[in-house]
């Protein structure tokens, strides 16, 4: 099969071949419903798949340039086309037309995969309300329609927004590492800049000795996308409305209704048991933090949310004699690079040739034909460094899903790493930055392993399992064997020490049950937000509320937090 990628780099080449798409789909429904008995895998199935196969392409690459493409006007045009193609798809989903007719099909006369297709593209189907009346119909699509609008304005406030603080000094500087701080000297008006982009924010947050620039820092951070707080109270009023008018009690119900999990009231039950087992552990990690914060203020009864990075830094410091900063020396970005293309290439039998034809949405971006054991994967493309207009967090997507029999793939990876070309010396990275590598390059890879699936719907990961594979995948950058391939010194060529190896693995586990409790908490309020009790409630007072039950740390009051919540625009991790 040739290896052709898309490419857009004008608003015209994307709006061209996306209505191309839109055209070829509305042709594939309209064949779908006018199809008769006796109803056959080839007279619907076929064609279903098609129109996911058009609709998937539509939308995958529309998702990538809203997120990453530099041009505005590309932006935008891509958000209309997403619509577009979210609403004929919302007109498939609620087809009963082809919803009677998948039913109709002999099972006899299909293997196990084509089963599987057809029961989950009725569950589907369903639940996007293909047996409700023609008004209820009606309205699920509109309030879909708002959703995707919604869910739009929502990242794009955020990926908009990047805040910045200025320093009071050189001063404020003191405890970075000597990189970073090199990096951010005066300007033309003498003012030192700190951004709450990531490659600034984090180290800020773990070594900044100043308490005030931090908390001014954390404060501007939580205070992105202000605007976000009405969306997200419409998201939430709009997805419980939703949710009744599929039979539902809540969105909460609707959302879990096909994980593990099944109902709003077990996962409850499993957070409970969360906040049983992690609780003692993590106040006692607490009393650590706030015992180091009394060396600087006697007395202290709370550690902040703008200090607890800090402190846990300093506490690993003096219990494990581990300090972050010693491990930044051995994590150039390129070696890094490097090392996770050939740690795949050794557990998985991936090539990675460099692709030098892509045409490119941003010249930093770096693409590579994949072979899995000499079989053609695919294409991935990595753009990874942050920029204005470009999405500010971490994730895998395809631009092209690999479709067996169909298409080859296109992943891309989003990261916001320190960026070599823009640094006055080498991009150092956080111990911590590698592993969230590692953990999204594993999307990467899962996606290209499931290029031979021949339905788009059953190319989609389970929801239980979307992130475990890439879990897997983070102990490898905790493992010395592996290190020593790659994490040599940016000025003496030495590799990183064993006794450095030995420190960091000793100090991993200390502060992990304040990140369960973290993450409890999030989870409690994403639940909170969508168990029907408050539908389209104030996001701001129920984050409070839970912070209150169980949050660790004193919070910066009155910011717009959780505005700037990557992950409430998306269905997936909307409830919990």
């Amino acid at each position: 099969m040739t290896l052709t990628m898309p490419a857009p780099i004008t608003a015209e080449q994307l709006e061209t071949r996306n209505r191309e798409r839109l055209a070829r789909a509305e042709s594939l429904l309209r064949q779908l419903e006018s199809a008769s008995a006796p109803f056959t895998k080839g007279s619907v199935i076929a064609p279903l798949n098609d129109l996911h196969v058009e609709l998937h392409n539509l939308g995958a690459e529309c998702g990538i340039y809203i997120a990453m493409h530099p041009d505005q006007t590309v932006q935008q045009l891509a958000e209309t086309l997403q619509r577009e193609g979210i609403e004929l798809g919302q007109r498939q989903l609620q087809s009963r037309r082809v919803y009677d007719a998948l039913g109709a099909i002999d099972p006899a006369s299909l293997d196990a995969v084509e089963r599987r297709f057809v029961d989950i593209s009725r569950t589907d189907m369903r639940r996007a309300g293909a047996l409700l009346g023609p008004a209820e119909r009606d309205r699920a699509r509109a309030l879909r329609a708002e959703l995707t609008r919604l869910g739009q304005d929502h990242a794009r406030n955020i990926r908009d927004d990047t805040r910045y603080i200025a320093l009071e000094g050189t001063h404020e500087l003191d405890g970075l590492p000597a990189d970073y701080i090199a990096t951010h000297q005066p300007g033309a008006d003498g003012t030192i800049r700190i951004s709450t982009n990531p490659p600034d924010h984090q180290p800020f947050m773990t070594y900044a000795h100043s308490d005030r620039a931090r908390k001014a820092l954390q404060t501007v951070y939580l205070d992105r996308a202000p605007e976000n707080v009405e969306v997200l109270a419409a998201l939430t009023r709009t997805r419980h409305e939703l949710a009744r008018i599929l039979g539902y009690p809540n969105w909460a119900r609707y959302n879990v209704e096909d994980r593990m999990v099944l109902t709003p009231e077990a996962l409850d039950g499993f957070f409970t048991e969360l906040d049983d087992a992690s609780r003692d552990a993590a106040k006692a990690e607490l009393a650590v933090l706030l015992e180091e914060k009394r060396i600087d203020h006697p007395g202290a009864t709370t550690v902040g949310d703008w200090e607890w990075q800090y402190y846990l830094n300093r506490v690993k410091t003096k219990r494990f004699h581990f300090d972050a900063q010693e491990v930044r020396p051995y994590l150039e970005y390129g070696r890094v690079r490097q090392a996770i293309l050939d740690l795949n290439s050794e557990l998985f039998g991936m090539t990675f040739t460099p692709a030098v034809h892509e045409e490119r949405w941003q010249p930093t971006v770096e693409s590579f034909d994949v072979t899995i054991d000499g079989d053609p994967a695919g294409r991935i493309s990595l753009d990874m460094h942050p920029r204005e207009r470009k999405n500010k967090w971490f994730f895998n997507a395809p631009l092209r899903l690999g479709v067996g029999g169909k298409q080859i793939g296109h992943g891309v990876l989003c990261c916001n790493f320190p960026d070599p070309t823009t640094l006055s010396g080498p991009a150092l990275m956080e111990h911590a930055q590698v592993v969230t590598y590692f953990h999204e390059f594993g999307h990467l890879v899962h996606g290209l392993a499931r290029r031979k699936v021949p339905f788009v719907r059953l190319s989609r990961t389970e929801g239980d399992f979307m992130e475990a594979p890439s879990t897997f995948l983070e102990d490898w950058i905790y493992d010395y064997g592996v290190l020593t391939r790659f994490a040599t010194h940016v000025d003496t060529g030495a590799p990183i020490p064993a006794d450095l190896v030995k420190r960091l693995r000793a100090a991993r586990n200390f502060g992990r049950a304040i990140r369960t409790r973290q993450l409890l908490m999030r989870s409690r309020q994403s639940l909170a937000l969508h168990d029907g009790t408050r539908p389209g409630a104030d996001p701001r007072v129920v984050e409070r509320e839970i912070n209150e039950r169980y949050g660790l740390f004193e919070p910066i009051p009155g910011t717009a937090w959780p505005a700037s919540w990557e992950h409430m625009d998306t269905d997936h991790y909307s409830a919990a």
